[in-house]
């Protein structure tokens, strides 16, 4: 499978960086578009320049608008908000249209909130009330763009005020207790094709860390394993470094496992607010 989306999910807070806010016509990425676009470009915290692009009421279609913001972002850094629902999008999106794969990194404010904040919560609503903001959550991207910078503009803040080093975001360690990532019953969706599914994963991971996805699959209402078993319904694939993996290897002797790509993964879970 050819990868849709090849830039790193950082747990680090640049200065300069572009911001990107996109709206769709569904929440399925491999069914429904991208119908607007919205990016903010900033040097030291700083708002620099704006571009914005909507389906109804610009004249280039989603290729043409595709390709100006690839000029527009260059290099940059993305700040954006939830990684499951944006990363499949777009990769999807530059594949299908530009022939090539979304590159950039991303900053996820989803998971620098869980992190510096320590809340349970990290959905959009939720943040803009916790830092009292005035922007708002109306689906529409030249809107809730606005928000999302000054969710990370206030985490950059808080970061400053409470911790020391940008290491002390990062995992510590890969390996976990599967009694520390309980499931919310709350967020369980009957929906998702991975409830009460056994679920475990093999390689390098490149959008969340091997506990996000347990915690994600666990709050949907499915079972993470650490092992694929006789109950293993799916194995989630990343990057193989020594191009061997025992659990793969484990996978394929079992009868009903399916063996699915990370970027399948995400598309499976895009439109599910685990956090």
């Amino acid at each position: 499978m050819n990868e849709r989306f090849t830039g790193k999910n950082l747990l680090e807070l640049p200065q300069d960086f572009s911001v990107v806010q996109i709206e769709t016509t569904d929440l399925n990425p491999t069914r429904d578009q991208i119908i607007e676009i919205a990016a903010n470009k900033y040097r030291k915290n700083k708002f620099k320049k704006a571009f914005e692009w909507d389906s109804e009421e610009d004249k280039n279609d989603l290729r043409d608008a595709l390709s100006q913001l690839k000029s527009f972002i260059g290099k940059d850094t993305i700040v954006i908000n939830c990684t499951a629902f944006f990363r499949p999008f777009m990769g999807n999106a530059f594949v299908n249209n530009l022939g090539e794969p979304f590159s950039n990194d991303i900053v996820d404010i989803q998971r620098l909130f869980r992190r510096i904040e320590n809340q349970k919560s990290a959905r959009l609503s939720h943040m803009i009330k916790f830092y009292k903001l005035s922007t708002s959550h109306n689906l529409k991207a030249n809107e809730d763009i606005k928000s999302v910078e000054g969710i990370y503009l206030a985490l950059q803040k808080d970061f400053e005020e409470h911790f020391k080093s940008i290491k002390e975001l990062q995992p510590q360690s890969s390996d976990f207790r599967l009694k520390d990532v309980p499931g919310d019953p709350a967020k369980n969706d009957k929906n998702n094709a991975f409830y009460d599914k056994y679920v475990s994963a093999t390689g390098k991971l490149n959008a969340y860390t091997r506990r996000e996805v347990a915690q994600m699959i666990n709050n949907i209402g499915g079972h993470f394993q650490k092992k694929p078993g006789k109950k293993t319904n799916y194995l989630i694939l990343g990057k193989l470094e020594k191009g061997a993996s025992n659990k793969l290897e484990r996978a394929k002797e079992l009868p009903n496992v399916k063996i699915i790509h990370e970027d399948d993964f995400l598309d499976m879970v895009a439109g599910y607010e685990w956090a």
